[in-house]
């Protein structure tokens, strides 16, 4: 009984490294997803900037700027991401690259690449706290 209380009340050697370990691999996830959906915002508007969203001729003026409107909304969020990836660690460079592999990406198979990237680099969490208790 002694025993399973100073087991748990005493750190293990390891657990603060493990536990270090894991913060820094969540906060690389992170600065990981944060770029990639960078790159798939710029992706975006580089493709909306170049397509004729033209709508019918009987269309508004107004519904003319739709691909405009468009594409500086998506290089709006691209800047936000690109920001949030800096601020999560993300050095400059690999920011900046994402980036503009994104705007040259023209393809639909780059686009959703580039989505299901995103799409499962965003989909980290942190891991719940385990509690290593012993029943004994």
């Amino acid at each position: 009984m002694l025993r399973g209380f100073l087991l748990d009340s005493v750190p293990v050697t390891g657990s603060r490294r493990r536990r270090r370990r894991d913060e820094l691999r969540l906060h690389s996830a992170q600065a990981h997803a944060a770029v990639s959906v960078a790159q798939l915002a710029a992706a975006v508007a580089g493709i909306v900037s170049v397509s004729d969203l033209r709508p019918a001729a009987t269309a508004s003026a107004g519904d003319r700027r739709l691909g405009t409107v468009l594409a500086s909304a998506a290089a709006l969020v691209a800047t936000v991401c690109a920001e949030a990836a800096e601020t999560a660690g993300a050095n400059r460079g690999r920011v900046t690259s994402a980036v503009r592999n994104g705007l040259e990406s023209r393809s639909s198979a780059e686009l959703l690449t580039l989505t299901a990237t995103a799409a499962t680099c965003s989909d980290c969490r942190p891991l719940p706290e385990q509690n290593s208790k012993n029943s004994t």
